[in-house]
């Protein structure tokens, strides 16, 4: 037995040339070093296969001697002429003379060459490598485990298919408990947010149809009974209302403009939308400022205070007094940033823009301090972008700011002072 790292001498069954080679597997490709020829291990023979070739060629020398037979002529050219190749496989061998002293390798088969002449070829062995071994058990592994996934998914597939229906018991309705508020600790609802399931958009149309009716009305009353009917609370202000339509008027106020400005802001507190009008006539080309109020008996009428502080412009008027302490006043305002007032107060103060006109001229700013309840309680009430309509108590702020600046001392119905 052979044994690795050692080497042999094989005979090649193509070209009959021996050659050495290292020792390897008997299924392994050997190639021949003469020819090319490549073949496995197991077809290649060894120099104890072909020695019983030898021994019967010397037999065969001894037996008959050799005959004295005039050597061929060589022509010169066949010096470099190709050898004569050897029998193509399958062929029919060729004829030796019986009275040959020789018998030469090329006379022979390709199995021939590597065996005793009279004995059979030795039966070819087939040996299945370990690794080929180990495959067929992998394979066999994965084909055992899919199947044993293809039946785990047919069984649940079929349980759930033929599963009983569910009926689900039948119980008593449950209640679900109304919606609550969340009101974390340190936070307030606002009036706006209270308030909010009970506001309505206001028919705006309606309100204009209203709007006009009544101002019409207003310009061409000639008594106070019929002035009087198209004011909101009108007792409260027939001295304002005499002074500036009645008959002892040297000028009467003539109508330019009656238009609905676009918005509804919300008043202050409460949350209410309220549509408002721009009034320009005669005497006020800036526009006044228009809302209806709703009196107990349903009907909407002009609301006087608004009217005749923004077209009387009394805010402007109340700012060059000198001396002047604190005043009411009903008043657009908006928040803003801040950025009329120095930059050293701006953290000290929430700051409005304040709105005495239809179209914003003359333009104030209001201050309110933050660390107030009144600074919080506008803070809370009042969003970014938003336009609001309310009743403050100002007073002059004297700092070099922008604008001309009034303190907010008191808003009409907040509930923190």
């Amino acid at each position: 037995m052979n044994h690795p790292g050692t080497t042999a001498s094989l005979i090649c069954p193509a070209c009959g040339q021996a050659f050495l080679t290292m020792q390897h597997s008997m299924e392994g490709v050997t190639q021949c070093p003469h020819c090319a020829h490549s073949a496995p291990r197991a077809h290649f023979g060894t120099q104890s296969q072909v020695a019983g070739v030898t021994q019967v060629r010397r037999r065969v020398a001894q037996a008959q001697p050799p005959q004295s037979s005039p050597l061929p002529a060589v022509q010169p050219s066949s010096l470099f002429a190709a050898p004569t190749p050897a029998a193509w496989p399958g062929s029919a061998p060729a004829q030796v003379p019986a009275h040959s002293p020789f018998i030469t390798r090329n006379t022979l088969q390709h199995s021939e060459a590597l065996m005793p002449l009279g004995e059979p070829p030795p039966e070819m062995e087939y040996t299945v490598s370990s690794q080929m071994n180990g495959m067929s058990w992998r394979g066999a592994f994965i084909l055992l485990t899919l199947v044993i996934v293809c039946g785990a998914a047919g069984w649940i597939w079929w349980d759930q298919a033929h599963a009983p229906a569910f009926v689900p018991k039948v119980s008593a309705p449950t209640t679900i408990p109304p919606a609550v508020s969340e009101v974390r600790r340190g936070q307030q609802p606002t009036q706006a947010e209270t308030s909010a399931a009970k506001i309505d958009l206001p028919d705006t149309a309606a309100y204009a149809a209203d709007a006009k009716a009544l101002v019409n009305e207003l310009l061409a009353a000639d008594t106070p009974e019929r002035r009087a009917a198209c004011v909101h609370e009108a007792g409260q202000h027939t001295a304002e209302m005499e002074a500036l339509f009645g008959a002892n008027v040297v000028e009467r106020i003539e109508l330019r403009l009656l238009a609905r400005i676009p918005g509804l802001p919300l008043m202050l507190p409460g949350g209410q939308p309220v549509p408002i009008f721009k009034l320009a006539t005669s005497k006020c080309t800036a526009g006044a400022i228009i809302r209806l109020a709703t009196g107990v008996d349903g009907r909407r009428r002009i609301h006087w205070p608004t009217f005749y502080e923004t077209h009387e412009g009394s805010l402007e008027a109340f700012l060059k007094q000198p001396g002047a302490e604190t005043a009411w006043f009903h008043v657009g305002l908006r928040p803003n940033h801040g950025l009329d007032i120095p930059a050293e107060l701006r953290a000290k103060y929430l700051t409005f823009d304040i709105q005495t006109t239809a179209t914003s001229e003359p333009r104030f700013v209001a201050c309110v301090e933050r660390d107030t309840p009144l600074g919080r309680f506008m803070d809370r009430e009042t969003d970014w972008g938003r336009a609001y309509l309310s009743r403050l108590l100002v007073r002059r702020l004297d700092i070099e700011a922008d604008a001309p600046c009034l303190v907010i001392v008191d808003c009409e119905g907040a509930t923190e002072r």
